[in-house]
């Protein structure tokens, strides 16, 4: 009896490590075959009122398909439902996997035009469409849809990696945009006088208000995460822009 018992035993313990080897096999594969949002795998960057989204992917060069896509994004559910009041919390970062969509040949096998790219949440589906610049959701529950406008960025800022490189890009941008504050306002002094110099004081105050409302930001107006980072760095290069209008 107690050999029998033993042998139960050694069968039921090897069928335990067979089953957890092929268990760890699948999740080595599930994760291997992931794209990893590193530089080398980005494709595009896409800006939504300075709100960055970065789209990767892994493919073979020279295929006309890719399934192998993420999309890295602050969370699209709250970013492009407009609507309801805006939360106070930072935006979390999302991975959404995404794939290649295409229209189909004559032949309904093979794919033909490019149409963009799709993508999913946890509660909706999203597609991005390249042609007119506009990345979608579609609430997998109810009817609701919501839509934004992007703007194309190749210039690579990471939402969740390089914190370092964040840091010094944000640092850099938040020095150069208060430098050209400076100047502006003191040769708006020296051409129009105090009170245009008043004006734009007031006018940059709005703006620093509104970037916090657009990027999300503490009672200070400083960025509290890297997405919001990101956000003011666009921010600022936009702004920066701007302040020729008060001289010209």
């Amino acid at each position: 009896m107690s050999v029998s018992m033993s042998a139960s035993s050694l069968n039921t313990s090897s069928l335990l490590r067979r089953t957890a080897l092929l268990l760890s096999l699948t999740l080595v594969t599930s994760i291997s075959s992931a794209v990893a949002p590193v530089q080398a795998n980005f494709t595009m960057g896409m800006d939504i009122q300075g709100q960055r989204l970065n789209l990767y992917e892994s493919c073979a060069e020279g295929s006309v398909t890719c399934n192998n896509m993420l999309l890295v994004a602050p969370d699209l559910g709250r970013l492009l439902q407009t609507t309801p009041e805006p939360s106070k919390s930072p935006y979390a970062v999302k991975y959404y996997s995404a794939e290649t969509k295409h229209s189909l040949c004559k032949d309904g096998v093979t794919p033909c035009r490019f149409q963009g790219c799709t993508f999913e949440g946890e509660d909706f589906d999203g597609f991005i469409d390249t042609s007119n610049h506009e990345i979608s959701i579609r609430s997998k529950w109810t009817v609701d849809t919501y839509s934004a406008t992007y703007k194309e960025n190749a210039t690579y800022l990471p939402l969740a990696s390089q914190a370092a490189l964040i840091d010094q890009i944000y640092n850099t941008s938040d020095k150069a945009l208060n430098e050209s504050y400076r100047v502006t306002r003191n040769e708006v002094r020296r051409l129009y006088g105090e009170d245009m110099a008043a004006d734009l004081k007031k006018e940059q105050t709005q703006w620093i208000k509104q970037r916090s409302k657009n990027c999300g930001a503490d009672t200070d107006h400083l960025p509290r995460t890297q997405v919001e980072k990101v956000c003011f760095i666009q921010r600022n290069a936009l702004r920066e822009q701007t302040f020729f209008l008060w001289i010209d």
